[in-house]
């Protein structure tokens, strides 16, 4: 009787046999992943109390990760504002260097530098549209509106076109040198959203569609602002509204709006084309002074940029000291559990062929 106890049943052996089969199938899996990985398979339960170590490196890892990610694109979005305010630029110097050519008085081709202001008003207004994943990068926080209003297009909120505004306000004949002063000031007016009699008539009412230059408090609008490390903020200054675009769309409108020959005071004719160039040099001015300040805003983005590359190479090493593994090691290792997987399924297989009868 204690012989028949202390014997283990056929059934109950091939069974424990075939448990023993799994778990070495199991750590043949886990081992195959390191050799191939070179990290621990396992990392927190080898670790043990060093786990916490791990955890931190890993979290690190993702946090740096996310911000090499956001940064890629925040420098693909300052490089298409850069080439936006050069194009723009570009546009507004062609028109102020016609100008300059043709003079302020005999021999002047209105029509011929009017439609080239005009050319350059809709390059700008298309130029400024400028967008990424993230919508209209020059209509600052609301990115989801086009920044500059098309200008024949009356505007969504006032239902005025810019060129509506620009007829109402310069409409008509310019008489003398007191008349082209008084029609210069309201137009400046427009341009610098001064004009409180009618609030319609300002550029940020009418002409301009993303985030307004002052709050509803008065106070101004923050610019967008971007996080490009857990110590560094960035903020991006262009704008579809800012000063420098401001200026030179007035000198445009200027010339675009007003038929110059019409104008036969001379004195009023030349100080009305002499604001128009100030206004072009002071917007083009203003431009090129954006245009530096994005390259240096670019230029800090891929110093971090550069330094969380060598952190993320530096926290992969970290990682690599307290997860990875020898995989020649794992390779023997791999070669050690083939052999025992092997000989248990080759008892398995003996024992399920055993029998009874075989032995009657």
């Amino acid at each position: 009787m204690n012989e028949i106890s202390r014997t283990v049943s056929t059934a109950l052996q091939s069974m424990r046999q075939r448990e023993q089969a799994s778990r070495l199938a199991g750590k043949i899996s886990e081992t195959a992943q390191e050799m191939t990985t070179g990290m621990k398979a396992r990392p927190y339960d080898a670790l043990g109390h060093r786990s916490s170590d791990a955890i931190a490196i890993r979290m690190q890892i993702v946090r740096n990760d996310g911000f090499l990610t956001s940064n890629s694109l925040l420098e693909r979005r300052f490089e298409s504002v850069e080439i936006a305010l050069s194009g723009i630029r570009e546009a507004g110097q062609d028109v102020l260097n016609q100008l300059l050519v043709t003079g302020s008085s005999a021999g002047f081709s209105s029509d011929h530098l009017a439609q080239s202001a005009r050319a350059a008003i809709d390059f700008i207004v298309g130029h400024s549209a400028v967008s990424d994943s993230s919508g209209f990068v020059m209509s600052g926080t609301r990115s989801d509106a086009r920044p500059l209003q098309s200008w024949d297009v009356p505007n969504a909120e006032t239902g005025l076109a810019p060129a509506q505004i620009l007829d109402n306000v310069l409409g008509g004949t310019i008489g003398g040198l007191a008349d082209a002063y008084a029609r210069i000031d309201a137009l400046k007016r427009v341009f610098d959203d001064a004009d409180t009699s009618n609030p319609d008539y300002n550029f940020d009412a009418s002409f301009y569609n993303g985030s307004p230059a002052l709050d509803a408090a008065g106070g101004p609008n923050p610019l967008v602002k971007f996080r490009i490390s857990e110590n560094e903020t960035l903020t991006q200054p262009a704008q579809a509204n800012d000063p420098a675009m401001r200026d030179l769309l007035r000198g445009l409108a200027m010339i675009s709006s007003v038929d110059v020959n019409q104008i036969t005071d001379l004195e009023a004719r030349d100080a009305w084309m002499g604001e128009a160039r100030s206004a072009l040099s002071k917007g083009l001015g203003g431009l090129a002074n954006l245009e530096t300040t994005m390259g240096i805003r670019r230029a800090q983005l891929a110093d971090t940029i550069k330094s969380q590359e060598s952190r993320s190479a530096f926290l992969d090493t970290e990682r690599l000291a307290l997860e990875g593994v020898d995989q020649y090691d794992a390779a023997s290792r791999l070669t050690l559990l083939q052999t025992q997987l092997e000989s248990s399924y080759a008892v398995t297989a003996r024992l399920s062929r055993m029998s009874f009868l075989n032995y009657l």
